[in-house]
């Protein structure tokens, strides 16, 4: 539409994760240190976080096409599997071929295949995109294979991805088994307005238009309002601009074109924005919006009522989380609530008693209105129909006659 006018040799903003357009900004560059140097030493898993659109997807990329011949990647980018299926998309991605599809032969065939590898000197890489949203038991069976070795070399090295909910579940300060084998962990940041600079100018210059548009200081600050230094929204923002100033014959682009831009996408700013998501509503929309609560009740009792007003809520006995039990039935880290993509799931965090949905005992499960849950005694209610007030304090200590289990 406009590649003439502006006369490029090609669209500078693709969405598409073109590793001709790969701007390696600081925390870009010691991601792919990080990830580089576990490869090399071959022990313990990596992971890498970053919000929706920063790069974490061509971060591996770059990662993966400096791989030697001797490493075999899989790369799981399905996120909702149970582990029957998990391993089963492992095996496929290894193009290997189980007799049936039961998990225990699906473990067989998989680690006979590791061990050829590493009698055959291979490494083999296992890299799983948008982990946190992978089931509790998924990650559990992540763990173990993470923790195969022979002769005191690890069988199979692996990265996680996703996004900044997924160090909150690796955190160390749990000391979990799975979080114990976390070698390094790196976070992707936002561009800041200088590395904005030289990343407009860059994909300018592999566009062809190094000469021909110039994105002056004064948008910089305008750019960096309504996208927050994320690139993928950059792209957006800065492609739009370009159709404006097409549609205005103006060879300039100056901060009318970056208000048209916005106007066209219906952006407010990026700090809105995040402020407008669940768990972060204004006082006026919380007001007139209902927000699931969580109801927690001892013998059809009444004890407290919580919003769910974050997206992760932690339950448990530590004095930190959101939801504290006083009970030594429950564990210091218990449970949590995640807020995912406009629905809400209960996910055990490997709890010692476990958490029971009815009778059932659940490692992940899709909260539905009225569903109740049991932890160490107490029924744990989860409510949408209904907009109750505010509990003062959201971290709050129960009566602990009440809460002793």
């Amino acid at each position: 539409m406009y590649r003439q006018f502006f006369q490029l040799d090609d669209y500078p903003f693709r969405l598409t994760a073109d590793s001709r357009y790969f701007f390696m900004a600081e925390s870009h560059a010691r991601a792919i240190a990080y990830l580089n140097y576990l490869l090399h030493t071959g022990d313990g898993i990596g992971v890498m976080t970053g919000e929706a659109g920063v790069g974490k997807s061509l971060v591996l990329e770059q990662v993966l096409a400096e791989c030697k011949t001797d490493i075999v990647v899989a790369r799981v980018r399905q996120s909702q599997l149970t582990s029957n299926e998990f391993f089963l998309v492992l095996c496929r991605q290894f193009d290997l071929q189980p007799e049936d599809y039961h998990k225990a032969t699906l473990i067989d065939t998989l680690y006979r295949f590791v061990n050829q590898q590493h009698f055959a000197g291979r490494k083999v890489l296992l890299v799983v995109d948008e982990a946190h949203l992978l089931q509790h038991q998924v990650l559990e069976e992540i763990r173990m294979l993470a923790s195969l070795e022979k002769f005191g070399r690890k069988l199979i090295n692996v990265i996680l991805t996703g996004s900044p909910e997924l160090d909150q579940l690796l955190n160390a300060q749990r000391k979990d088994a799975l979080s114990q084998q976390v070698r390094l962990s790196c976070c992707l940041q936002p561009l800041t307005e200088k590395e904005l600079d030289h990343y407009l100018e860059y994909r300018m210059w592999i566009a062809g238009g190094e000469h021909t548009v110039l994105f002056p200081a004064e948008t910089l600050p305008l750019i960096m309002r309504y996208t927050g230094g994320i690139p993928r929204l950059i792209n957006v923002l800065c492609d739009m601009v370009l159709v404006a100033a097409f549609m205005r014959n103006s060879r300039y682009i100056d901060t009318d074109c970056i208000q048209a831009a916005v106007k066209k996408l219906g952006w407010q700013a990026y700090e809105k924005r995040l402020h407008a998501s669940v768990g972060q509503l204004s006082s006026s929309q919380l007001a007139n919006q209902a927000v699931p609560q969580i109801v927690v009740m001892r013998k059809e009792r009444v004890l407290a009522e919580y919003r769910l007003e974050k997206d992760r809520v932690l339950i448990g006995r530590h004095s930190e989380q959101d939801i504290m039990l006083h009970g030594a039935w429950a564990s210091r880290y218990h449970a949590q609530i995640i807020h995912l993509n406009g629905k809400y799931y209960l996910q055990d965090l490997n709890s010692k008693n476990g958490t029971y949905v009815g009778r059932e005992l659940v490692s992940w499960h899709p909260l539905a209105d009225g569903d109740r849950f049991q932890i160490a005694g107490f029924i744990l209610e989860y409510r949408t129909s209904e907009v109750v007030p505010k509990v003062e304090a959201l971290v709050g200590v129960l009566d602990s006659s009440e809460l002793t289990v």
